[in-house]
């Protein structure tokens, strides 16, 4: 007689079904038919009458954690269904874990719901939990075998330089097995996600957004979000690396991006800078600027109506409790402006001098750079040379996964740092002589480049800071003296002391010889 019979022949009772596969590339074999019509034979020789079959289709029995398992289970907890028998090919169909086994087992008990196997002789007798105890822990010993194959698999590929996983943003596989090439459609992407995130001008949101509005979503269709950005910026992947399991390994694919670029914006990349928001007012672009220098409060501006509906625009105090509080006409305030531009206005001669001062100094900064850059670049070769010992160390076994990415990680972000410090030479096809034409044009008619900015008052609001470093101080009858960006405030130093112009932040004098040169242009 079956050991396994528990059940007389007369007596019919209700059970469920379960098979499973493995992996996808078996559902389309026989397994799935074989393990059914088996547990269906077993089902009529012990008298069950099968009420339903649970099919699971490519998903592992390393977890409990399965679609088609999970409604089985959900099946048993119905009262009105009263499933006796949870009926299996193999035990292993039914958990590869002896931890799952168990609780899930306690679960069915619960419901009244014993567990059997086609294949194996399990019951609820003392020598049947024995051998189904025994033949869960053979499973779960299997299947970490299996894993274990698996993962030192994947190792040494990934000691190879192969990407064993799906391939991220920025790359595609062509073939099943092969490495990763470069994504022509997403490639540019990357990068440009990179280097625009190592300006220091982006966050991550404000990126994501950034690269959606240049036509860049995810391969699902969707708009690009500020963790998948998070995601791509700190993935080594893209620089060539492989980093996992505590292993570092150089990948036989091509990088998207160097090193250097990935470390610099693992460090967050340049300084940010903020950009100050303009309130835009045509009408009155001295509100703020001019300030009452009796009470120290700010100018405003406001429109007032006159008795036929007419608007007339005054410039006045913030606080009318000032004993100097006025208002004053729109046009009368800006004339007013435009006489004090008039009178700091430097004269053509030492628009001259200036020029020819910036120059000079120029090209010697240059020189400087040069001899700056000489010793970053050394101190870059002495560090590059440090980061190579660190290779040596780890194949030799003195420092171990943990440590040489620790140490080569400290290094590369070094390098990154000293690589920001290296200044852009001169670049021959610049006309620094050009430029600075150009640029003193506004100069040499302060009153007049303000006044041609009257319909753009974003232009006009830059060329007021261009001028003036701080507020503008206003009598009550005229502006008076105020703080002047360098060009203009060296002139009143050149206005004091014609034969010693010197910048307070550090512009030299010009020597006697380039004196002379710029007094008879």
């Amino acid at each position: 007689m079956n050991t396994q019979t528990t059940i007389t022949k007369t007596e019919t009772k209700n059970g469920i079904i379960y098979v499973r596969v493995s992996s996808s590339e078996q559902v389309d074999g026989t397994s799935l038919e074989s393990q059914e019509r088996m547990c269906r034979e077993y089902a009529a020789r012990e008298n069950i009458s099968v009420s339903q079959v649970f099919i699971e289709k490519g998903e592992s029995a390393k977890t409990a954690d399965r679609t088609e398992f999970l409604k089985a289970i959900s099946f048993c907890s119905i009262k009105k269904n009263e499933i006796s028998y949870f009926i299996v090919y193999k035990l292993d169909r039914f958990a590869r874990n002896q931890s799952d086994h168990l609780t899930v087992r306690e679960t069915l008990k619960k419901y009244h719901t014993e567990l059997r196997s086609v294949t194996e002789p399990i019951n609820e007798s003392p020598t049947g939990k024995l051998m189904e105890g025994i033949l869960s822990s053979f499973a779960e010993f299997d299947n970490s075998i299996r894993t274990e194959r698996c993962v030192n698999g994947m190792k040494e590929r990934i000691k190879q330089g192969i990407w064993v996983w799906g391939a991220p943003m920025g790359y595609l596989r062509l073939e099943k097995g092969a490495n990763l090439s470069i994504d022509p459609t997403y490639a540019p992407y990357i990068v440009m996600t990179f280097e625009n995130y190592a300006k220091g001008t982006y966050s991550y949101e404000s990126l994501a957004k950034y690269l959606t509005a240049r036509g860049c979503v995810t391969r699902q269709g969707r708009p690009m979000t500020k963790q998948l950005v998070e995601k791509i910026i700190k993935n080594p992947i893209y620089s060539g690396v492989i980093r996992v399991w505590d292993m570092e390994y150089k990948g036989k694919f091509e990088p998207l991006i160097s090193e250097d670029l990935f470390y610099q914006c693992q460090s967050g990349g340049r300084k940010r800078t903020s950009v100050p928001h303009l309130k835009e007012n045509h009408v009155f672009p001295l509100r703020k600027l001019a300030v009452c220098q009796h009470c120290n409060q700010p100018m405003t501006g406001s429109k007032s109506t006159g008795r036929k509906g007419k608007k007339y625009p005054y410039y006045h105090h913030h606080k009318q409790t000032c004993d100097h509080a006025k208002f004053i006409p729109k046009e009368s305030f800006e004339q007013m402006f435009v006489e004090y531009l008039q009178e700091i206005n430097p004269t053509l001669n030492y628009i001259k001098l200036f020029k020819a001062i910036v120059l000079d100094i120029w090209k010697n900064n240059f020189k400087k750079y040069d001899e700056q850059n000489e010793r970053v670049r050394y101190e870059m070769r002495t560090l590059e040379s440090q980061r190579q010992k660190v290779f040596d160390m780890h194949r030799d076994g003195i420092y171990s996964n943990t440590e040489f990415l620790e140490q080569k990680d400290l290094i590369s972000k070094k390098i990154a740092a000293k690589s920001l410090l290296i200044q852009k030479t001169i670049d021959s096809s610049f006309n620094m002589d050009e430029a600075l034409t150009y640029c003193l044009t506004f100069v040499e008619n302060t009153a007049g480049s303000w006044l041609s900015y009257e319909k753009d008052l974003p232009k006009r609001l830059r060329f007021q800071k261009f001028i003036f470093e701080d507020i503008v101080p206003f009598s009550g009858e005229k502006f008076g003296t105020a703080k002047l960006t360098p060009i203009y405030s060296i002139y009143q130093q050149y206005l004091l002391n014609p034969s010693n112009v010197v910048d307070p932040t550090g512009l030299e004098p010009a020597t006697p010889s380039l004196q002379m040169r710029c007094s008879t242009r």
